[in-house]
């Protein structure tokens, strides 16, 4: 069992949660969580037993005040993260024309910006470590365009941008970088559409079945792990042939 510990921003629900409880396997893990005490105990409860202790800490990506005494706290009290896995993130679906200022702002601050927060305060800690992996939760969404996705296909778009150019920067420093981009994955959501919806998306995927969150986690472990040692600046399409 590693002795080193994983950030997984927004880990208390759905992908996020897979994740924590996926990454519990190999390595220590603190997930953050903004707004459901319950669901981060829940998870908590899940991963006892792990060979790796998980913990939950309240704090808003977007809120640049909560995120510079966050990850100050964390440094000091376990170092470096080996790896960060951005994952919290929003949709805010709608039609281009009919996002307000504040709707379009809230998809880029949460999805985008707190990529940076974070990175600003963790990455010079990781830099001098001299390994680590960072790993963007993006989505099929950026290579592929939805009706009333224009906002989140854009920040998830952004994200590979980020990822390629950070990928050029942390090489030389034993950093990898790269991009998760899922498609439709069975969730809380996906669940409550009704069964005529559901069969109607499975036929637009090669694989006739949405993917699950497991299947999300279990690449991401890949892509922090030994296996992906050569690998960085790329992108991992994890869609059952979607965009193909």
């Amino acid at each position: 069992m590693s002795r080193q510990w994983v950030l997984v921003t927004g880990g208390s629900r759905g992908i996020g949660r897979a994740v924590v409880e996926e990454l519990a396997q190999k390595w220590n893990v603190i997930f953050t969580w903004h707004s459901d005490a319950q669901r981060s105990d829940a998870v908590v409860s899940s991963c006892q037993g792990a060979p790796g202790w998980v913990k939950g800490m309240r704090c808003d990506g977007t809120n640049t005040t909560e995120v510079s005494a966050v990850a100050p706290e964390l440094l000091a009290s376990y170092g470096a993260p080996f790896a960060i896995i951005h994952n919290a993130g929003i949709t805010q679906d709608d039609l281009h024309i009919k996002h307000t200022a504040l709707s379009w702002q809230q998809v880029i601050e949460t999805n985008l910006n707190a990529v940076f927060y974070w990175n600003h305060h963790l990455l010079p800690a990781m830099i001098e470590n001299g390994e680590g992996a960072i790993v963007l939760m993006s989505s099929v969404s950026a290579i592929k365009g939805n009706v009333g996705q224009t906002a989140y296909g854009a920040s998830k778009a952004a994200m590979i941008g980020m990822s390629r150019s950070l990928a050029l920067e942390l090489g030389r420093f034993g950093i990898r970088v790269n991009c998760l981009l899922p498609g439709l994955i069975e969730s809380d959501m996906t669940r409550a559409m009704p069964v005529a919806e559901l069969k109607e998306l499975r036929k637009k995927i090669p694989l006739r079945r949405l993917g699950k969150a497991q299947e999300v986690a279990q690449a991401v472990s890949f892509m922090i792990g030994d296996g992906s040692r050569y690998m960085t600046g790329q992108n991992l399409v994890l869609d059952g042939g979607l965009s193909a």
